[in-house]
Parts: structure tokens; C-alpha cells; sequence
């Protein structure tokens, strides 16, 4: 891990950002990391946007097709193949949303998923 200093930080953004960080439970360095990932994560390219299908069964080629992220949303029955893995839904999913039923990979944890996802009624291991 890098120390660092930064100079010329705002007093009032400091203070409600310390703030936040003890609401979190983390640290001011963990907070700071936590934002520019996200920051650094806009630019990776275009979002594409996959919604309104009944089922969908994603495949690495689909992922790997792609030249930015995708957010997957309103999907009844939505599969990954067993070939995906977490590496590669953590760099090409941005998040799954109102998703009724969820089946992932075997090598992928529920919690994995669970920092991608939002109101999905049932994920389960294939």
C-alpha cells in the first residue's frame, strides 16, 4: 500500500467524507481507494443496457464481446454459463437488477454476486 499526502482538500468535503467513512466502519484510506476505483471505473468504456427479456442465458463469448460494461435489468430467468467466472463479471457486469431467478456458476459465490446485484427474488448455484 502507497501513503500519501494530498494538499488542498477542501476543509467542509474532508469533514463530511471523514464522516462517512466512520458511518461505513472503514477508513479514511479504504473510502478514499473505494473512489477512485469508481472513478477509474467510468472510463471503461460504453454501458450497454440488456432489459425486458423473459430469459437470458449469458455465455463468456457474450461478455468477452463487449467493449464496455453491461447492466442487465427486468430479466424473469437470467443464467450464466458455467464458463464465466468471477474475474470476468466483476470487470464486464456493472449490475443485475429486478432479475426474478438468478443462476450462477459454481465457482461464483452468492456473495460475489450479491455486490452486483438489486432486487433479485432467487439466486442459486448450477
Amino acid at each position: 500500500m502507497t501513503n500519501v499526502t494530498i494538499r488542498g482538500i477542501d476543509d467542509e468535503t474532508y469533514v463530511q467524507f471523514s464522516a462517512e467513512a466512520t458511518l461505513r466502519g472503514t477508513s479514511i484510506g479504504d473510502l478514499t481507494t473505494q473512489a477512485m476505483r469508481a472513478f477509474l471505473d467510468q472510463n471503461k468504456g460504453p454501458v450497454y443496457r440488456i432489459w425486458n427479456i423473459e430469459n437470458l442465458v449469458v455465455s463468456r463469448n457474450d461478455l468477452e464481446s463487449i467493449d464496455g460494461v453491461v447492466v442487465i435489468c427486468n430479466i424473469e430467468n437470467l443464467v450464466f454459463e458455467p464458463d464465466v467466472d468471477w474475474p470476468l463479471i466483476k470487470e464486464r457486469v456493472q449490475s443485475i437488477e429486478n432479475v426474478e431467478r438468478l443462476v450462477i456458476p459454481k465457482g461464483v459465490s452468492k456473495f460475489q454476486m450479491l455486490t452486483r446485484v438489486k432486487n433479485v427474488e432467487t439466486i442459486v448455484s448450477a
